[in-house]
């Protein structure tokens, strides 16, 4: 049996332990979470030894898989603990909010000769994956332009995430967009000009972006616009919007996650969430798909999907956006 130790019980925390519940080949036996309040919700809901301090959980186990599920900017210190005790790990995107912390933990999880993963979810998604194998075919010839969009409801800023202050909208969105950027086309990114926006969320106390546009050129003469924004109203019809466009010389995809196949009319006009949710208490989607996928990979000896370069090469981009935000000029992209 894979024995499973979650740091973080948030949304994300609980529900890769709902996951495993379902899952024949592993069990969670112990999680930590900070909170007093949501300790005790986890506590309620699954088995298991429960921690406030994580490093406490890891002191004299050695867990099979510790997932690192805490907020954006708390990853560094609980990978590097966890991967020096000899545990995998699976590690919810982004790797990092600094490209020189993701070095030293790449570099950590190396040296201990552990499996790692980073939680690129959409690369199980049968939209994407589909999207992958026409670019693999050739069937739109040479890539000329990726447009990605995603932005965020203001509800994810104000009061899904009580840690928004300690991150911004690009290493909470673009991780997504840019990884998927990089594993359709395979070009390395050269050189990114971006510009973001303060106003919004800054006025209401929580000192962070409302918005940021990126433009990425590649080595192979793609060129990738990246634009995030977490301050849309609560009106929009899901909590996200994500369009993401591949341009080719002989041919395009469009890929619109805005509308889910079902769309809800009472006291307000929405688009229920179907491609990521449970059926009949279990969950199913990408995420789960990609947590059992890992628990495979670690179960039979074999590598994951996502490599810890590509996860590198990601925090890299947004690291350089963010530098060029600062600078307001063009920058390239150190190797």
């Amino acid at each position: 049996m894979i024995e499973v130790g979650i740091i973080g019980m948030g949304i994300r925390g609980n529900l890769y332990a709902t996951t495993i519940k379902y899952n024949a080949f592993a069990e969670v036996i112990a999680f930590a979470e900070g909170n007093p309040e949501r300790l005790q919700a986890a506590k309620d809901k699954f088995s298991g030894e429960a921690y406030e301090d994580y490093s406490r959980m890891l002191e004299g186990k050695r867990f099979d898989i510790v997932i690192v599920a805490l907020p954006d900017h708390l990853h560094k210190d609980a990978v590097i603990e966890a991967a020096s005790s000899g545990c995998n790990l699976l590690i919810e995107k982004p790797l990092a909010t600094s490209y020189e912390d993701a070095k030293a933990m790449v570099k950590a999880i190396k040296e201990a000769g552990v499996r790692a993963l980073v939680g690129y979810e959409n690369r199980w998604s049968p939209i994407f994956i589909t999207a992958k194998e026409a670019v693999a075919a050739g069937e739109l010839k040479d890539i000329q332009l990726i447009q990605a969009r995603l932005n965020d409801s203001i509800f994810v800023p104000t009061k899904m995430l009580s840690w928004a202050a300690g991150s911004t909208v690009g290493w909470f969105l673009f991780p997504h967009t840019v990884d998927l950027a990089l594993w359709l086309s395979g070009q390395k990114a050269v050189s990114v000009h971006a510009v973001g926006q303060k106003k919004v969320l800054t006025g209401m106390g929580i000192d962070t972006f409302d918005s940021i546009t990126a433009t990425v050129e590649f080595a192979g003469g793609m060129v990738g616009t990246f634009s995030s924004s977490w301050i849309y109203p609560e009106s929009i019809p899901l909590i996200y919007d994500m369009r993401f466009e591949v341009l080719g010389s002989g041919g395009a995809l469009e890929v619109d996650l805005r509308d889910q196949n079902i769309h809800k009319m009472t006291s307000r006009y929405s688009h229920p969430p179907t491609l990521g949710r449970d059926i009949y208490g279990k969950p199913v989607g990408f995420a789960a798909e990609m947590l059992n996928s890992f628990i495979d990979n670690v179960k039979d000896g074999t590598e994951p999907l996502v490599d810890l370069q590509d996860a590198l090469n990601g925090v890299n981009i947004v690291d350089t956006i963010h530098r060029a935000v600062a600078s307001g000029g063009v920058l390239k992209v150190d190797d």
